[in-house]
């Protein structure tokens, strides 16, 4: 398999080495399976001959114009960007028009397309995901919907597959795309690969979102989520919320929809979720009590949203700590 790695100025070192890592751990243990898929041959390619990274390292890369044969997947490493204005500057910037045609020409040749993180920018700059589901960073999810609206987005996802195209969430999720490259060829490789890289199972992004991170860039939901986190132990109307704030709650209802794609009672859950969740990690408190910090009079309505939002039991949520 001849898979392309195409980078740019300001490649994340992370990411990059995270996709180098997966594969090259895949080519190891080939030799360990009784029929082996062929091996994966990894080349990096950019508009140059080499580019920057984020972190100021030199990446050797072959020029496009110099790759005769079409890549049996084309991955794009992700940028060494957090916020979304520069981001768009960069994916627009006229000088990278021959790298999104590249992209829509190996779109329109068959090539398997592949992009994690912030260089899912890139294939939704081409046009190729339009129409098509796909994911992204958690905290960009609002400025990809509202750029790139005829995109089926779901940022909750680690991995989103299309037709010939695969997204991944934020920076460790270039292991997560890789393997699932892998797994296209030999299911055998890419479970022995996740073992050997102690990679988890991880199905979404959800339980590591920050809403005040997600609510930036609106000001109305900006004020809804403080407003939020103000009442959150209380049992409140959106209606009331809305009227705060002075708007329709159809208003705020449209605004939440259109940002971050989930309606406000959503959100609002999310935002009791996350405060939940600090509590119960912070260990003082008994579940029952958690609850009623967050608004609900009992514990079983916060197992019930923890496994509604998060897959979670409250006591698998409690174990899942940095550790000391």
């Amino acid at each position: 398999m001849d898979v392309g790695i195409l980078v740019v100025d300001g490649v994340a070192d992370f990411g990059l080495g995270a996709l180098l890592g997966a594969f090259g751990t895949a080519n190891a243990l080939r030799k360990e399976l009784q029929n082996p898929p062929a091996p994966w041959n990894v080349r990096m390619v950019s508009l140059g001959t080499s580019v920057r990274s984020g972190s100021g390292n030199l990446v050797p890369t072959t020029p496009l114009r110099d790759v005769s044969e079409p890549f049996d997947a084309l991955a794009v490493a992700a940028v060494d960007l957090l916020e979304p204005e520069p981001l768009v500057e960069l994916v627009s910037d006229p000088a990278h028009a021959c790298l999104l045609e590249h992209i829509r020409s190996a779109r329109a040749r068959g090539v398997h397309l592949a992009a994690a993180c912030t260089a899912t920018f890139f294939l939704a700059e081409s046009g190729v995901l339009d129409g098509s589901p796909a994911t992204t960073s958690w905290w960009l999810g609002a400025c990809f919907r509202g750029r790139y609206p005829q995109v089926e987005l779901d940022e909750s996802c680690i991995l989103c597959h299309g037709d010939r195209i695969t997204t991944a969430g934020a920076s460790l999720s270039h292991m997560d795309m890789a393997l699932s490259l892998v797994y296209r060829t030999s299911p055998e490789l890419a479970e022995r690969a996740m073992r050997y890289l102690t990679v988890g199972t991880r199905v979404s992004q959800a339980p590591y979102v920050i809403s005040e991170v997600v609510a930036r860039g609106n000001p109305l939901i900006v004020g809804y989520e403080r407003w939020v986190r103000d009442h959150i132990s209380e049992q409140f109307l959106i209606a009331a919320a809305a009227r705060e704030l002075g708007v329709a709650e159809r208003s705020l209802q449209r605004a939440t929809r259109a940002a971050l794609g989930m309606s406000p009672k959503d959100f609002a859950d999310d935002i009791r979720l996350d405060r939940a969740t600090q509590l119960l990690r912070a260990g003082e408190l008994t579940v029952g009590a958690v609850a009623r910090e967050v608004g609900y009079v009992n514990a079983s309505a916060l197992r019930a949203l923890a496994r509604r939002r998060r897959g979670l039991s409250l006591g698998e949520i409690r174990a899942h700590r940095l550790p000391r």
